[in-house]
């Protein structure tokens, strides 16, 4: 009997433990997060991925079109050996397609996870439109300009960095900074987003995304936005396995 409740003892502090990371307030911060990355009924950015690599820095241009709550299709236009190459969102799922194979592919956990195109973002970063389906959150410090939150997996949520550190700009609600943890608590990347400009009444945009990979020397790749159109009133048949396979 001793034995059991023991046991039970155990496991509830082990319960209570991975609950222990959420609070009202990093709750409420992580909405406002969501909800300030998603202000709009549709929108379309153009992009270029920098990739600076020993070898050299390559570029990759590309176009992001996105419906709220959780529809994304990213597609590649130049160079030519990745042009009509892109990625689906449809909630959960995610298509890739491989110009070279002339076939769709639906993406499992473990190809989320990887590096894209050589760069120090992932697979996960193209697909991640909301936080809070993924993650519990909790306030760690506050001044008069922002919130830093900590950020764990939800039980049960398959993501690459189980924990993360995020700094939240109080007047956009967007995210200034995201570092990135393991499992041990060691830190392995860093996003910093800047040259935030707002592009519609209800929405900011960072037109410059830094992503630096501590385990390569803090190697630094760049996302940097071109030209942005919101609420222009994206059809939905555009996101679609069908328009993905067409590069439009």
């Amino acid at each position: 009997m001793r034995i059991q409740s023991t046991v039970l003892t155990i496991a509830m502090l082990a319960g209570s433990a991975s609950l222990a990371i959420a609070d009202d307030k990093g709750t409420d911060v992580l909405k406002k997060v969501d909800g300030a990355l998603n202000s709009f009924k549709d929108g379309y950015f153009e992009s270029k991925l920098i990739v600076r690599n020993p070898g050299g820095t390559r570029e990759y241009d590309f176009s992001t079109s996105q419906k709220t709550p959780n529809k994304r299709l990213v597609l590649f236009t130049s160079p030519g050996d990745v042009k009509g190459m892109g990625i689906l969102v449809q909630g959960s799922e995610v298509h890739v397609y491989l110009p070279g194979f002339q076939k769709v592919r639906r993406m499992g956990t473990h190809v989320k996870n990887q590096t894209f195109m050589g760069s120090n973002f992932g697979f996960d970063d193209f697909s991640q439109i909301a936080y809070a389906t993924s993650f519990d959150a909790k306030v760690n410090s506050e001044d008069d300009a922002s919130w830093t939150i900590e950020l764990a997996a939800k039980k049960g949520v398959d993501v690459e960095f189980p924990k993360m550190v995020m700094n939240v700009d109080k007047k956009t609600h967007h995210p200034l900074k995201v570092e990135y943890y393991d499992g041990s608590g060691k830190k392995l990347k860093t996003q910093i987003r800047s040259e935030y400009k707002q592009d519609a009444p209800n929405h900011w945009q960072p037109f410059k995304i830094q992503m630096i990979d501590h385990r390569r020397n803090d190697n630094v790749s760049d996302i940097v936005f071109t030209n942005t159109k919101i609420d222009s009133g994206l059809a939905d048949d555009i996101f679609t396995v069908r328009s993905l396979a067409r590069g439009n």
